[in-house]
């Protein structure tokens, strides 16, 4: 009798072994990504992304959040609309701030990584331009993320239509991934494993996404996964989940059924300021 319930015994704990293996790897696997936040909690859809409104051709005014997994990677999608209802603002702060710090600061509804900077004087590395003044020149030529006062979002490598034009801003990220483009980046870059943040954009929706990936995945998610014309890779690694001194934060700008008033963008601090005051417009 006693052997018997021995090699019961025995023959269960494997199973448990299994059990206790599995649901530590989906626990790591979702401390690994930014929780949901209790503005996003009521809107999250794990189905499919928001429609467009057939009778008027505008995308719903809603913020999609859902996780999903592609070639052994989790994804975190945010889905936004691109129009005149939502405004992305280029925030900075010279000390350093989190995503979330940026998002609540300008009353925000998601916020994506900025540019690369210098890792301890927080000083940036690649092109800023803030409502037509450019306080951080290009260096590197990568595409870049546009805002206007009255259009949407647009992503674009084209630096002769931007630069020093009134109410346009604009902020270089990484490397592009749809198409893929190796944008200077190296193969050891592309192949590491960390965490990454992008954004992507179509007609009608903007796209975040966030996951623990290399390079190829990250791409090959967007390009196939998701309905975008254009990606790019924003500043990633411990950027993700730490302070940086700039940041993209989307909010919303006026009630749908009202006239869009823009609100006042936050200002660029004083020493960036001082040194862009003294620069003089590229001929």
């Amino acid at each position: 009798m006693m052997k018997l319930t021995q090699r019961r015994e025995h023959r269960h704990r494997p199973v448990a072994s299994k059990l206790l293996i599995w649901i530590f790897l989906l626990t790591i696997g979702a401390f690994s990504l930014t929780p949901l936040y209790s503005h996003e909690t009521g809107k999250v859809d794990s189905s499919k992304p928001a429609s467009i409104d057939s009778k008027t051709g505008h995308p719903a005014h809603v913020v999609k959040v859902w996780l999903t997994t592609h070639k052994e990677r989790t994804f975190r999608v945010t889905q936004l609309p691109r129009c005149e209802h939502l405004e992305a603002v280029i925030t900075h702060e010279p000390s350093g701030e989190t995503l979330q710090q940026a998002k609540e600061r300008m009353g925000g509804v998601a916020a994506i990584t900025g540019s690369f900077h210098h890792p301890r004087s927080y000083s940036l590395a690649d092109f800023l331009q803030k409502d037509g003044t450019i306080y951080a020149h290009a260096t590197t030529g990568r595409w870049f993320v546009r805002f206007t006062e009255d259009g949407p979002i647009d992503i674009s490598g084209d630096y002769m239509k931007i630069k020093w034009k009134d109410g346009v801003s604009a902020m270089a990220l990484g490397q592009r991934l749809v198409p893929l483009h190796q944008d200077g980046f190296s193969l050891r870059f592309m192949n590491q494993q960390t965490d990454r943040m992008a954004i992507g954009i179509n007609e009608h929706y903007i796209y975040i996404v966030q996951g623990k990936s290399d390079i190829w995945r990250l791409a090959d998610f967007m390009s196939t996964q998701l309905p975008v014309k254009v990606a790019i890779n924003s500043d990633g690694g411990h950027v993700v989940h730490g302070k940086a001194p700039v940041h993209i934060v989307f909010r919303w700008i006026s009630d749908p059924n009202q006239p869009v008033k823009h609100q006042k963008s936050p200002a660029i601090s004083p020493a960036i300021q001082a040194a862009a005051a003294s620069e003089q417009p590229e001929s």
